[in-house]
């Protein structure tokens, strides 16, 4: 069973009361998501800040604290399935359970994702989407878009996505959609028909 959706829901809605209300409708879509960094991210970054470590050693840390959070939503949200690797992911998938990924330290060993805080769970939301050649690709954001340019070079212009998104995302087969937190009451109506409720990101500008 092919997978239609990978949502990636930022960790700014870690702080947000529409987070429970986005669990409960992604809970029954058989999709995938990928957690952002939140709180436990920022953590990583002070502490980088702080003692001047490197970008390989934060690196690894950021993504341990995607997994954090995605924990928490896990805890959030019991109906949710968990899983580090694609085979799992599948396979809890296609067994009707959606499913959280939990980015694992082995990552840090991809020459394609490198050591560096351009790319963010966006990228790396990117990256899975196109290994598990997901048809879609949703990035759920607690910013609205201040601009009619919503090609990728726009996006990262406005700081909506990670300076890396384009190279990750530009030749996907995957369509990439926008959503802000507030959409929680259409959210499944935009799994179904996303033109009517999220934002198409274009390949080019125009």
């Amino acid at each position: 069973m092919p997978i239609t959706w990978v949502v990636k829901l930022g960790g700014s809605l870690a702080d947000s009361d529409t987070l429970p209300f986005w669990l409960d409708a992604l809970a029954d879509a058989n999709l995938v998501i990928v957690p952002g960094g939140g709180p436990f991210a920022d953590q990583v970054r002070s502490a980088q800040q702080r003692w001047s470590f490197g970008d390989e050693a934060a690196h690894a840390m950021a993504l341990l604290a995607m997994g954090q959070y995605g924990l928490m939503l896990s805890g959030l949200c019991p109906k949710l399935g968990i899983a580090s690797d694609v085979p799992a992911l599948r396979a809890l998938v296609e067994s009707g359970r959606s499913t959280i990924w939990l980015p694992g330290l082995s990552l840090t060993n991809d020459p394609g994702i490198p050591a560096s805080w351009e790319v963010t769970s966006d990228s790396l939301a990117a990256w899975l989407a196109g290994r598990l050649n997901a048809a879609n690709l949703l990035l759920v954001k607690s910013v609205a878009i201040f601009s009619d340019d919503t090609s990728y070079g726009g996006l990262v212009a406005q700081g909506m996505v990670d300076a890396a998104f384009e190279r990750f995302s530009a030749k996907a087969a995957f369509a990439v959609w926008l959503g802000h937190r507030q959409d929680h009451p259409r959210v499944r109506a935009g799994l179904r028909e996303p033109y009517r409720v999220f934002t198409r990101v274009n390949r080019s500008a125009g």
